[in-house]
């Protein structure tokens, strides 16, 4: 058989799992590549304005200087850079720069090497600072120069821990000469904060953790197709043989849909063995009753010949009464006659109804009353009948008395014909458990051989010379029409035991 299709058009939980794997590993890559870019867009943006306040602040420093050199030029005086100005100077800086939060400044001059006019007008500490950066000085002056000798602008980025220092410098040219440049710096605070480097590990450890949870996803659909691979063939080869049972997965839901599929099968072996067994039995009753219908017919038909026989037997035997030479004759002919008679009367009772009508009954002592019934016989005989008493039984039971006593009966007598005289003894018993009455007739005789007990309950089987194989026949035949059963109960202390199970 082809492999099944699955039912309805969802997409399968394989699917599902891929899906949702290549989903996250999706989300959160672009998470990632979002995070860099915006940590890495946010430090260039910093930077691109700091250098455009750079080139504004040179310009407008150098306008100015421009702007005072034209005009001591034109009062005849020399330029504030080759006066060496310094309180010029500064003042230039200062209104400069009056506008630029964060940028520091000043001149350089060639002719002497030297900074003049610092200034830092928009410094938050509690004065006005007027201190050149020690640290950055020598790259304030290398960078001025590199200016001065390019005449034109020179722009430079340091870094400083966490902090990114922008340098700029332009050259200063009088009368096509270079006499020295303005420079510029710019502290961009926190720009390369260590977090950064904290936030990018994380994103990192988030993009591997998003391929784990993909690679984890995606082996995981593997095992779960081929577990319900697995799961798929031994439903095949259940079709075939209901003990196959279904294989571990390794996977925990798996295997307990696999195990209740398993307990499942095992249901079911079981619920077809019972049903063969009770297609057996309605099989075997059909037969049964076909059977009994066919010898009750021949007896029935058998009866009247044989009261006649009888009839004219007795009327023989009155006649030739003073002819003893056929005593013994008539005696032989009355017994066996009877004997067919008693036979004849068994039969008749496989065509005929066991249910009767049931009522109320105290079963103990229903059974003392058959009991007392065997009692002769069994004195005669010198053998011991008691009853052993009753557990469980403390109301009346509904009972069908007439069948039941037919049972009982059959069960006593086979019990007196199986045990040895002076020490034989024959048990009966009765015991309620659940909605079940149980009769039980035990006896100390030789026991049922393992072999003939198969063919006990067989119409026709009888292990006694003289016996007519109907009573167990019988008996379990009347059990079983008043919805109950007559079986054989193995004695380790010897014996046989019978019990006649009955609803209640």
């Amino acid at each position: 058989m082809g492999r099944r299709s699955p039912r309805g058009t969802g997409s399968s939980l394989r699917r599902r799992v891929a899906a949702l794997g290549a989903l996250t590993v999706v989300s959160v890559s672009g998470a990632f590549g979002l995070g860099i870019l915006v940590l890495w867009q946010s430090r260039a943006v910093r930077v691109k304005d700091a250098v455009q306040q750079l080139a504004l602040a040179a310009d407008q420093l150098s306008r100015r200087y421009e702007q005072q050199r034209g005009s001591l030029a034109h009062e005849g005086a020399a330029g504030p850079m080759q006066s060496g100005d310094h309180a010029v100077l500064r003042s230039l800086t200062d209104s400069a720069l009056a506008g630029t939060r964060g940028v520091e400044g000043g001149f350089w001059d060639l002719s002497s090497g030297q900074i003049l006019g610092y200034a830092y007008p928009t410094y938050q500490g509690s004065g006005p600072k007027t201190d050149i950066p020690p640290a950055e000085r020598p790259s304030i002056e290398r960078l001025a120069e590199e200016a001065t000798r390019a005449q034109g602008d020179v722009t430079r980025e340091i870094d400083a821990g966490s902090d990114a220092l922008l340098f700029r410098a332009r050259a200063l040219v009088e009368n096509g000469h270079p006499v020295g440049a303005v420079w510029l710096m710019h502290r961009l605070v926190g720009v390369d904060d260590p977090r950064r480097t904290l936030y990018q590990v994380g994103l990192t450890v988030l993009l591997a953790a998003a391929a784990v949870s993909a690679g984890s996803a995606f082996l995981l659909t593997r095992r779960i197709d081929a577990g319900i691979a697995r799961i798929e063939s031994a439903l095949r080869e259940m079709e075939r043989r209901l003990d196959a049972g279904v294989p571990q997965t390794g996977i925990v839901e798996l295997d307990r849909i696999g195990d209740a599929i398993g307990q499942l099968g095992k249901a079911l072996r079981e619920n077809q063995s019972r049903r063969e067994a009770l297609e057996g039995r309605l099989r075997e009753a059909d037969r049964l009753a076909t059977l009994g219908t066919l010898v009750a017919g021949v007896a029935h038909e058998v009866r009247n010949p044989l009261a006649s026989m009888k009839l004219k037997l007795q009327l023989s035997q009155a006649r030739l009464a003073q002819a003893p030479q056929f005593g013994d004759t008539f005696a032989v002919l009355e017994a066996e006659v009877a004997r067919l008679d008693r036979l004849v009367q068994r039969l008749l009772l496989l065509g005929r109804s066991a249910r009767t009508g049931s009522s109320p009954t105290d079963v103990a002592s229903f059974a003392a009353e058959r009991i007392a019934l065997w009692e002769p016989r069994a004195a005669q005989e010198r053998k011991r009948l008691q009853f052993d008493g009753a557990s469980g039984l403390t109301d009346p039971v509904p009972l069908e008395r007439d069948p039941v006593g037919q049972i009982l009966d059959n069960l006593i007598a086979n019990g007196l014909d199986a045990v040895p005289c002076d020490r034989g003894e024959v048990h009966v018993e009765v015991a309620r458990t659940d909605s079940l009455v149980t009769l039980s007739v035990s006896d100390t005789g030789p026991g049922v051989p393992p072999e003939v007990r198969a063919h006990l309950f067989e119409p026709f089987f009888t292990t006694r010379d003289g016996g007519t194989g109907l009573g167990l026949f019988l008996s379990a035949e009347l059990a079983r029409r008043l919805g109950g059963e007559l079986r054989h109960v193995a004695r380790p202390e010897g014996g046989a035991r019978f019990e006649v199970r009955l609803p209640c």
